[in-house]
């Protein structure tokens, strides 16, 4: 895939929400980061992927203020995802 375009248009997205909602403790921001972290993730770059997903997860938690939601569980599965696409089998489980 092109990553460089994906990047320019999730980065794009990411900078109209932030204007949008004026916080950063949206559920549409942590969406905007875990798709970067995915495009990040499929380009190879785990270290640059894990800070996405981990921020997204973070907020997200902020925004559900528990653990038990659909988002959540989406944040904890890329993360895993991503470990097993590092090779780290023990780290994705």
């Amino acid at each position: 895939g092109d990553f460089q375009q994906a990047l320019q248009y999730y980065q794009k997205d990411l900078e109209i929400s932030l204007k949008v909602y004026d916080t950063e403790i949206h559920p549409s921001i942590a969406t905007s980061y875990n798709n970067i972290g995915a495009v990040y993730d499929n380009k190879g770059d785990f270290q640059q992927a894990l800070q996405y997903y981990q921020k997204a997860l973070d907020i997200q938690k902020e925004v559900y203020d528990t653990e038990i939601h659909p988002s959540i569980a989406t944040s904890y599965n890329n993360i895993g995802l991503l470990y097993d696409n590092k090779g780290d089998f023990q780290q994705a489980l």
